[in-house]
């Protein structure tokens, strides 16, 4: 009776995953917006196969490698393997729930809430590094847990793979391992562990399936790892309290209000359930990776989108909590209020019209992907126009955005880089001074150029380009014409 009870909720949370997937779907087939800067970014890198790129793992443009050879270089193509890798991660942490709490209830509504979080409603819309961590780090979190249980090599084994997979998805995997080791030095169960081979062996594997990125940034002067320090920002004045209330604050709309507000209220008495292992063990996988990332955003900055690990395991902590004390109506609210904070985000638009508002640069969340298609069709008009010309940009986004839209893609586009820096992938895998002599079509926001005239042998502004976005803002950039590159001057 257990059993069928058990499949019974699997396939309720199957058809509930079914069903929001296939809408988001629609919405993603339907949505009226570009491409985030980041997302053109990571398909230009999706073009060639390689286990490194210049600031992040190699898991998010193979990724885009798979949809887009199943779906086309397309809006869809890009970022359709973030819906379907949610599922997986969805059912990762359904069965996780299962395997701590044993309890089908929590296992199915932990399913439900996750992938009804706010930021997994944004986040199915992007392609992004999140997306293969999170599936990873659940992986890694189930594995881990039948692995202290069973001990088996087969559990071992998966949990090295998640670890590897995790590590080639985003560096911070490695708050895993940290909060993996402070859960067995306290943990009466399951500290025999520390003197097990096959823990140690799990973590050599994981390491040896992470070596090919390591290698490619060892021949690659470790760009992706400065990329990662500088990040941090830990530079000028000491402590920053207003950035890190800003990043508290912003951690209500990614995990929720109800949710995150039970989440700080449960995690400080959870010390007070020592005894229930399971807790015990969540709050080791929430409280480490929470508090470097406090810690960050007090010392510098940090993106509200950093801390989303620990809500695998924070999603597991609330909804047993809640459901172990009987406070399912604080629950079900919570998710209907999150599904309703999902459903206004994808309908924002629809919203804002029927209720005749106007909106501004400062009101639309999405102000970052309009506009980037009619420059990149304007701009390809001029560079068809101008076939003895390649394209330059001085700015990684824009340059992103325009290989991306400017049919056919310019895949030869050249970053301008004359202080020879190496902050973007342009930078590092391009060099006009290999063009001597060359012609080149420069899109800028910059209205004068008068550091780069000097450059070429002739300058001619060919078009000032207007996109008018909203009453207050309109994307503004001037297209320049240069003649024979002399080298930087």
């Amino acid at each position: 009776m257990q059993e069928n009870r058990s499949i019974y909720s699997l396939k309720t949370l199957l058809i509930f995953i079914a069903a929001i997937t296939l809408y988001r779907l629609f919405i993603l087939t339907h949505i009226e917006i570009d491409l985030y800067a980041d997302e053109a970014y990571y398909w230009g890198w999706a073009q060639h196969f390689d286990f490194g790129y210049y600031s992040k793992p190699p898991m998010v443009a193979w990724l885009i490698m798979i949809g887009t050879s199943l779906f086309g270089d397309s809006f869809v193509g890009i970022k359709v393997m973030s819906l379907i890798v949610y599922i997986f991660t969805t059912v990762n942490i359904y069965f996780l729930a299962k395997e701590l709490f044993d309890n089908e209830e929590i296992a199915l509504f932990s399913g439900i809430a996750f992938i009804t979080l706010p930021a997994v409603w944004l986040s199915s819309l992007i392609i992004s590094t999140d997306v293969p961590f999170l599936f990873f780090w659940s992986l890694g979190m189930l594995f881990f847990i039948k692995a202290l249980k069973s001990d088996r090599w087969s559990h071992w084994l998966v949990t090295a793979v998640a670890g590897g997979g995790g590590l080639l998805s985003k560096y911070t995997m490695i708050i895993f391992v940290v909060s993996a080791f402070a859960y067995l030095i306290f943990s009466k169960r399951y500290r025999r562990h520390l003197k097990n081979p096959k823990l140690y062996a799990t973590m050599a594997i994981a390491a040896l399936i992470y070596l090919p990125n390591l290698y490619w940034n060892y021949t690659h002067e470790f760009v992706s790892f400065k990329h990662t320090e500088d990040n941090a920002h830990l530079e000028g004045p000491l402590f920053h309290p207003l950035r890190m209330l800003e990043f508290l604050g912003a951690q209500f709309g990614v995990f929720g209000p109800i949710l995150f507000g039970w989440l700080l209220t449960i995690l400080a008495r959870v010390r007070r359930y020592k005894d229930s292992e399971p807790l015990y063990m969540l709050w080791w996988f929430i409280v480490p990776f929470f508090a470097l990332i406090l810690t960050i955003s007090l010392l510098s900055r940090a993106h509200a989108n950093w801390s989303a690990p620990m809500y695998v395991a924070s999603t597991l902590l609330v909804v047993s909590w809640l459901i172990q004390k009987n406070r399912r109506g604080w629950l079900y609210g919570a998710i209907a209020l999150n599904i309703l904070l999902g459903l206004s985000l994808y309908h924002y638009h629809d919203l804002a019209k029927a209720a005749g508002v106007e909106l501004t640069r400062k009101t639309d969340p999405y102000k970052r992907v309009l506009g980037w298609s009619e420059l990149g069709e304007q701009v390809g008009e001029i560079l068809k126009r101008h076939p003895d010309a390649k394209l330059l940009s001085d700015d990684r986004k824009t340059m992103a955005e325009l290989i991306y839209y400017i049919k056919p893609h310019p895949f030869d586009a050249v970053k301008w880089n004359p202080r020879h820096t190496l902050l973007d992938h342009y930078e590092l895998t391009t060099d006009i001074k290999e063009h001597i002599g060359e012609n080149f079509i420069f899109v800028t926001y910059r209205k004068s150029i008068k550091d780069i005239e000097r450059s070429f042998e002739s300058v001619e502004m060919l078009k000032r380009i207007e996109i008018p976005l909203y009453k207050d803002y309109k994307m503004v950039y001037y297209v320049y014409y240069l003649k024979n590159f002399k080298g930087y001057k």
